[in-house]
């Protein structure tokens, strides 16, 4: 008897504990499905008896009744059930958002954020619809070695790198395109996406672009740290079809265009068509192949030893390839014979001589994909030329170097470093596209080669 009871009590408070989460999560829904049409109704008036109020149904006053008129929906009669549930009246116009499209991209909203990520091995960037690139940070985060805490993220944390206090360590997690230290990436991911959203409880629809000759394996880690960092769902997308579009490509241009994408730790080159990826692959050959190529340099011809950041900046200050024939720069490094400070005085020259190998890797593989092509996209490309995007194309005579080895038009980005990211947010706000051109999961093995599988 007493155990009936019992159970007769829990099932009360089960109930109890249903109807008021009930009723909260409807009051939220009312709250964002009103702000959302103020998005989407710029002059919106609501009608107090009009067709944009609920009206009470005809079982009489009833609870059902009472949450449609509170969230000022109005669900379609018989005629109009099949097709479009219409959402306020404005005096000049009606909106209509479709079952399947519009209505659920809002409902959907309520709970998760769009986010469009560009994991790249120096950079993080994440696009934002509505805002644009909301966040610009190098990818490193700082850790507390003995309890793993993180301490900064971002530009604090590449700060601490080559002067760690001896109770932090610092990570550049993604090296080479590919996850490198996965719990550091997980906490990064997180660290960046909280501060992107401005919350730490909401979840997140993201999409990340990744480079072409990605495998499986590494396609699950970033899927996975994605989803460790509370996104919801994770879509992954070639890297040169996000370039591409970030570039201004249009998905109705049926031509062939090449992209060459030149990032920190992977080159991406990639033919587009029609919205699509034709063939894309990936090199090792780029940004910080060119820093160590700088400290090879270095430690062959002055016995030094430079550090990364330094490399990095004499990348930056001395690499033209082209239109500048003289200039010299200090540099200061550690001696190997005896270990104390040396400094030394490097030209241009000296630095072209040490990228020359990384330039010309880079070369070779844009060259093979044009050959490896079809003949009707060699001539598609021969007509659009070719899209320098990343930040190599800021290195000043790239353009120019590209277009005298291939004999190709070369046009850069009008913001090259934030090309992925601008691309990848431009499939986040049309899901149909983002569908076709998403990387599946479900490849067979005997299909697990280093090819972009598109879902059509």
């Amino acid at each position: 008897m007493m155990n009936d009871e019992r159970g007769m009590m829990n099932e009360d408070v089960y109930a109890a504990f249903i109807h008021h989460s009930a009723f909260i999560i409807h009051r939220l829904i009312c709250v964002r499905l009103s702000r959302a049409a103020c998005r989407f109704v710029p002059a919106f008036v609501p009608k107090r008896n009009g067709a944009g109020v609920a009206r009470r149904s005809k079982f009489g006053g009833n609870r059902g009744a009472r949450k449609r008129r509170a969230s000022g929906t109005r669900v379609a009669n018989s005629q109009t059930k099949a097709s479009t549930v219409f959402l306020f009246e404005c005096p000049a116009k009606k909106v209509e958002l479709k079952k399947g499209g519009e209505f659920m991209n809002i409902l959907s909203s309520i709970f998760t954020d769009d986010l469009a990520i560009d994991l790249g091995t120096v950079n993080t960037l994440i696009f934002a619809p509505d805002c644009g690139v909301v966040l610009n940070e190098p990818s490193a985060v700082a850790l507390h070695k003995y309890t793993g805490e993180v301490l900064e993220v971002g530009a604090e944390a590449y700060k601490m790198i080559g002067r760690e206090p001896k109770d932090v360590e610092v990570f550049r997690p993604v090296r080479g395109g590919n996850i490198e230290n996965f719990d550091a990436v997980e906490k990064m991911l997180k660290s960046f996406i909280t501060r992107a959203s401005g919350s730490s409880h909401r979840r997140s629809h993201v999409v990340i672009g990744v480079p072409g000759s990605s495998t499986m394996l590494e396609q699950r880690s970033v899927r996975d740290a994605a989803r460790d960092a509370k996104a919801t769902r994770v879509d992954l997308v070639d890297e040169g079809l996000c370039a591409a579009l970030g570039a201004g490509l249009t998905y109705d241009d049926e031509r062939a265009h090449l992209v060459v994408d030149i990032g920190g730790g992977t080159t991406n080159v990639a033919i587009v068509a029609c919205g699509a990826v034709v063939s894309s692959s990936s090199l090792t050959a780029a940004g910080n192949a060119m820093d160590q190529a700088i400290c090879d340099y270095a430690r062959s011809h002055y016995e030094m030893q430079l550090g990364e950041r330094v490399a990095e900046n004499l990348k930056k200050e001395l690499s033209e390839f082209g239109r500048y024939k003289d200039g010299r720069t200090e540099i200061v490094g550690k001696e190997l014979t005896d270990g104390l400070p040396k400094a030394v005085e490097i030209t241009a020259d000296e630095v072209r001589e040490a990228l020359e190998p990384v330039i010309v890797e880079i070369v070779a593989g844009a060259r093979r994909a044009i050959e490896e092509s079809k003949p009707d996209v060699t001539a598609d490309i021969y007509q659009t030329g070719l899209i320098l995007t990343g930040g190599g194309a800021l290195l000043d005579g790239m353009a120019e170097r590209l277009q005298k080895e291939l004999r190709l038009h070369v046009a850069v980005a009008d913001d090259p470093l934030a090309a992925v990211a601008l691309g990848a947010g431009r499939l986040l706000t049309d899901k149909a596209r983002l569908h076709r051109a998403a990387i599946r999961e479900d490849i067979p093995v005997w299909q697990a080669e280093q090819q972009l599988v598109v879902n059509w």
